[in-house]
């Protein structure tokens, strides 16, 4: 039997046995679906450019995606350039301190703003608070 259905059935037993749901508590470790901080489930979209005039900055590489589409400046981070495009990504805190948004940067420069508090790994970027000066190939 699986935890999560044995959890299920265990819990209704003791609810049927008068246990008010408030008293009654468990811990899943494992079957439950990830935590995903930052990405909100919605329906899948192909990635595509951002709706709206296209960008004349360097270029930006999704390459699991397979979307390359110019910079625009009109966006303060690449995290929400990646948004725009539909390209799927994860974040939290949007300043550099959490690293959820840590991606691979295959080739390119960037400059953050802020500065990070801790840099990222070797080969990594933090998209949720950098833009490219350069053009950028990110592992997205």
């Amino acid at each position: 039997m699986r935890t999560a259905g044995f959890l299920a059935d265990l819990t209704a037993a003791l609810m049927s046995w008068g246990v008010a749901k408030p008293r009654i508590h468990k811990e899943v470790f494992g079957p439950e679906s990830s935590v995903t901080p930052g990405v909100v489930r919605t329906t899948a979209r192909v990635p595509h450019p951002p709706i709206g005039s296209v960008g004349s900055g360097p270029r930006i590489s999704f390459s699991r995606t397979g979307l390359t589409v110019p910079w625009d400046g009109r966006f303060r981070s690449l995290l929400e350039f990646a948004e725009a495009c539909d390209v799927p990504v994860k974040f939290a805190c949007r300043t550099g301190v959490c690293h959820t948004c840590e991606c691979g940067l295959v080739d390119g420069t960037l400059r953050y703003e802020p500065e990070p508090l801790i840099e990222p790994a070797a080969g990594n970027a933090l998209i949720c608070c950098s833009t490219p000066q350069s053009d950028i190939d990110l592992d997205l």
